[in-house]
């Protein structure tokens, strides 16, 4: 498999198209951190005491992630640790939506640039080529999908370079907790590995790139269509009412305080928890024991629930809302790897079966 992989690498760096997929992989990350970057300016007037100079650098970034939850509306209070200003909060989820958005664009260049080479390899006789000198189809397939992932690492490499080398230039200093954002990108890796494998499958069955993208979004709007309507908003149910809060405050503050829920989803009921306000002063709610009347059944809403752990590509979303942290901590992006990681494997032993039986024209 090794001489089909480095027959496919000599052809990808020996075509236009290669490096234009480079390109925009550049640009857009340019973009992306362009326009979020502002808010990674290192030394700011705080927004909160016209008096004093936020300096980013010297804040320790496992401190602010642990006040982080979802938003920068309020600070949890933690025990002889406190972050020395406000406004790193927003820092800290800058990088996360850059991450998070520059992890969809990536993946989007990547399946179109799949689309282009797979589809050259097949127009132009390059796969028939492969087989008629001997390699098994089941290897084609293989080392196709194994140079798929070397290209999405390669693309994903050069966006973190371009975003890196952008702040050393504009000198800034983004406050980032490492463990939690390498577990992150390996997560998001993962998932386009996935989602542009079956990319690669599609290809070798249609055989033809355009069709292959019609495929593709057909595959896109049927798969959103089902999500929609079976996931609803069942997995976020509660069996009992809340009182003065909004599901997102309940949802972000539940397992901060430690009352025993699964990570945002509330199972169960309890009786009292509070949260400290930026102003120092206490804030209470509560969610009483009377049973919620719009709510569908254990059977669904667990189901619900499974489903959405099952869902990779909500990925972007729990980042962009939960942040990296959180997600990190309670083993939410573990959870993404270990699906992923099991797709991946059903996906290779599936694809080898059916491509072994199809024709390769």
């Amino acid at each position: 498999m090794l001489k089909l992989i480095r027959s496919m690498l000599y052809r990808a760096t020996h075509d236009i198209f290669f490096y234009i997929a480079i390109g925009a992989c550049i640009i857009f990350s340019l973009l992306i951190v362009g326009f979020q970057g502002a808010k990674l300016k290192n030394h700011i007037t705080s927004k909160y005491d016209a008096n004093v100079t936020v300096e980013y650098e010297k804040e320790d970034a496992f401190n602010v992630a642990r006040h982080y939850f979802a938003t920068d509306t309020y600070v949890h209070n933690i025990p002889g640790k406190d972050i020395l200003y406000r406004d790193s909060l927003n820092n800290l989820y800058t990088i996360d939506t850059i991450t998070a958005i520059a992890g969809i664009i990536l993946l989007i260049i990547h399946l179109l640039y799949d689309l282009v080479f797979f589809g050259e390899m097949y127009s132009k006789g390059a796969i028939r080529n492969m087989i008629a000198a001997g390699a098994d189809k089941r290897k084609v397939f293989l080392s196709s999908l194994l140079f798929n992932a070397i290209l999405l690492f390669v693309f994903s490499l050069i966006s973190i370079l371009a975003i890196a080398v952008y702040a050393m230039v504009n000198g800034l200093y983004p406050i980032i907790y490492f463990p939690s954002l390498a577990v992150l990108l390996l997560a998001e890796f993962l998932v386009g590995t996935v989602v542009s494998s079956i990319a690669v499958l599609v290809i070798f069955l249609v055989q033809r790139p355009l069709k292959s993208l019609l495929v593709m979004i057909v595959l896109a709007v049927v798969y959103g269509m089902l999500g929609s309507t079976m996931m609803d908003t069942a997995a976020f149910d509660s069996k009992y009412e809340l009182n003065n809060t909004s599901y997102q405050a309940f949802f972000s503050k539940v397992k901060d305080n430690d009352l025993g829920f699964e990570w945002y989803f509330p199972v169960s009921g309890f009786n009292l928890y509070s949260v400290r306000k930026a102003d120092g002063t206490l804030y209470s709610d509560f969610m009483t024991d009377k049973p919620n009347p719009e709510y569908r059944g254990d059977g669904k809403v667990t189901l619900a629930r499974i489903m959405w752990r099952m869902n990779i590509c909500t990925l972007p979303m729990e980042m962009m809302v939960w942040g990296q942290y959180p997600v990190y901590r309670d083993g939410v992006l573990y959870r993404y790897i270990a699906v992923s990681a099991v797709y991946l494997i059903i996906l290779t032993a599936g694809g080898c079966v059916v491509v072994k039986r199809r024709n390769i024209i």
